[in-house]
């Protein structure tokens, strides 16, 4: 049955929750792996997450098949990484690390793209490379800096590397929009200047 108005979406949503939690209850109870009750799977709302084949033609400037599909495939778990921020009520910690792991992606991407764009013309660093850009007014400096920013934030993967706890952190939405904003001005800079 569609939904069409807010009131019948809040009655949706919280029918949905209540049929959610239950099916949990049921499953921890007769404590069930995942595996054990096939059944329990919910089906993963249709058209959120974008085609590999749409992800692909927003990197038309990498040549390489066969990167270009792996780097579709991260964006299409990035997409699906994003419903669980968008549609779900987690808060605290675990909406903190889907916020820090969004980021990851993305750095991660970043990473990937500029490797692959300066092939043969730049083999320095992630960091070398933002400059190699900037240099050849590809990107300018805002962008440089927000892409730089954006790797350091990656890098926060390596949890040997942390000052301390994450318990205290800045993933929140401000810092998951500046990630899509520095990936976002990459793929728009690179699409404009076309291949090396």
């Amino acid at each position: 049955m569609p939904i069409n108005n807010d009131e019948e979406l809040k009655a949706a949503v919280d029918k949905a929750s209540e049929l959610l939690q239950e099916i949990h209850n049921y499953c921890a109870g007769k404590n069930l792996t995942h595996a054990e009750v096939e059944a329990a799977k919910v089906r993963f709302p249709r058209g959120f997450i974008r085609q590999a084949a749409l992800q692909r033609s927003r990197i038309a400037f990498i040549r390489d098949p066969d990167l270009k599909s792996n780097l579709a495939y991260t964006l299409i778990l990035s997409d699906a990484v994003l419903w669980l921020s968008l549609r779900t009520d987690l808060w605290g910690i675990p909406q903190q690390m889907l916020t820090k792991l969004y980021a990851f992606l993305l750095g991660s991407l970043c990473e990937s793209l500029t490797k692959n764009y300066l092939h043969g013309t730049c083999g320095k660093g992630y960091k070398g490379r933002t400059e190699y850009l900037k240099s050849k007014n590809i990107i300018d400096e805002e962008l440089q800096s927000e892409l730089d920013w954006l790797w350091e934030a990656r890098n926060r993967m390596h949890f040997f590397m942390l000052p301390g706890r994450e318990y205290q952190n800045d993933y929140d939405n401000d810092f998951h929009m500046r990630a899509v904003g520095a990936f976002r001005g990459l793929i728009a800079a690179l699409n404009k200047h076309g291949p090396l």
